[in-house]
């Protein structure tokens, strides 16, 4: 079973024609809403497949939790610890870049523990005790410890990480975020297992003790990156359980990232058929 320990927040998405300086305006030309957070994500997606998802996260009492748990195919095992769920205002520009403005409320409050399962994702809840709460988590559990440090964790610097990555087994982080650590892939390899690393356009790689590998990123027009790094995690991880050689999990990854960002909003996923195709094309 997948177990993810993250944040549930319920994103309302507003595509603007372009970020304004600050005092400026912009102008929004259509709204979405969308259930959210980037672990709650991935075991949705992961459960569309057939995969045993469930999320422990924590929840409000208003109607934007029956909205998050009605459309999340992974079960949701939460903690009540506030009248609000956690939200997010995602603002969109015409290039298809997002900037997040969130509203912990549940979320900031992460005091759930996972009961089962034999992997387990770590995605950072928009509070100042996520990183103990987490790390904690990882240490006792028992199975496969997946983390997505985001920019929470990422800013916390590599000496701090440290205290987590001693408990984990995958890293899967961008460009970016890997950047502000200010180390060297060989340095990470010293805690974890496979570090993956996504790159954008360039695509994504593969860091394992016995070697790296590469994929390139397939083209797409972009609409809305919001939720791109949850559908690469959840198809890499797909591929990863169901025992495929890395160099396919990547492709797999990287084909739903862009499938997502072709779309509005976090939950654009591609369906198993689809997926299936694709694998059946790859591994030809």
């Amino acid at each position: 079973m997948f177990s993810a320990h993250a944040p549930a927040l319920v994103d309302y998405i507003y595509l603007i024609d372009k970020y304004p300086p600050r005092g400026g305006h912009s102008i929004v030309q259509a709204t979405e809403k969308s259930p959210g957070g980037a672990g709650a994500n991935v075991a949705h997606n992961l459960a569309s497949l057939g995969i045993n998802s469930k999320l422990f996260t924590t929840l409000g009492k208003d109607e934007d939790a029956e909205y998050f748990v009605k459309n999340t195919l992974a079960r949701v095992e939460a903690e009540i610890t506030d009248d609000k769920t956690g939200k997010v205002h995602v603002f969109v520009d015409e290039e298809g870049e997002r900037t997040f403005f969130v509203e912990p409320n549940a979320a900031g409050k992460p005091f759930v523990k996972v009961k089962e399962g034999d992997y387990l994702y770590l995605d950072p809840f928009p509070s100042k005790h996520s990183f103990e709460v987490q790390v904690e988590e990882a240490k006792r559990f028992g199975g496969f410890v997946i983390l997505n440090p985001g920019f929470p964790y990422s800013n916390l610097g590599f000496e701090r990480l440290k205290d987590i990555l001693r408990h984990v087994d995958m890293l899967i982080t961008s460009a970016e975020e890997f950047g502000i650590l200010g180390v060297e892939t060989a340095d990470v390899l010293k805690y974890v297992d496979y570090l993956i690393v996504t790159q954008g356009k360039l695509g994504s790689a593969c860091y394992t003790k016995n070697g790296s590998f590469q994929s390139p990123a397939f083209p797409t027009k972009v609409v809305d990156t919001t939720g791109a790094g949850d559908a690469f995690a959840a198809g890499f991880i797909y591929g990863f359980i169901n025992n495929y050689p890395v160099e396919v999990c990547l492709k797999l990854g990287n084909f739903c990232g862009a499938y997502n960002v072709g779309r509005v909003g976090a939950r654009n996923f591609p369906s198993k058929g689809t997926i299936d195709e694709f694998l059946a094309r790859v591994l030809r």
